[in-house]
């Protein structure tokens, strides 16, 4: 139910073949996207935890004003979450099973 976008390899982004999403509740999320958070609420999404490959990524970027909770099985190294209370853009980038998910 999304859109596809195409990004050139050396774009900003980088993420050939993306698809976006525009979000405004409670969502799991898909590798290899790009996700307006548009809530006005408090809600979570949470990172992909299956058939994940070195590499995938999922770009998110707050416009709303509600607060989100970026939930995983593993954020670099630990079991955690982590709350975006701005408005700047976040890329998660899937590194192993070990290390889980890096937030750049």
């Amino acid at each position: 139910m999304g859109l596809q976008i195409d990004l050139p390899s050396a774009g900003l982004l980088g993420i050939t073949n993306a698809t976006g999403n525009v979000i405004s509740g409670t969502a799991n999320l898909v590798v290899n996207s790009i996700n307006v958070l548009t809530g006005s609420s408090n809600y979570t999404v949470t990172l992909p935890t299956a058939s994940l490959n070195a590499g995938d990524e999922v770009v998110l970027k707050k416009t709303g004003t509600g607060t989100v909770t970026i939930a995983s099985t593993t954020i670099e190294g630990s079991s955690q979450s982590i709350t975006i209370t701005n408005n700047q853009p976040i890329r998660c980038l899937y590194v192993n099973g070990t290390i889980g998910w890096l937030i750049t």
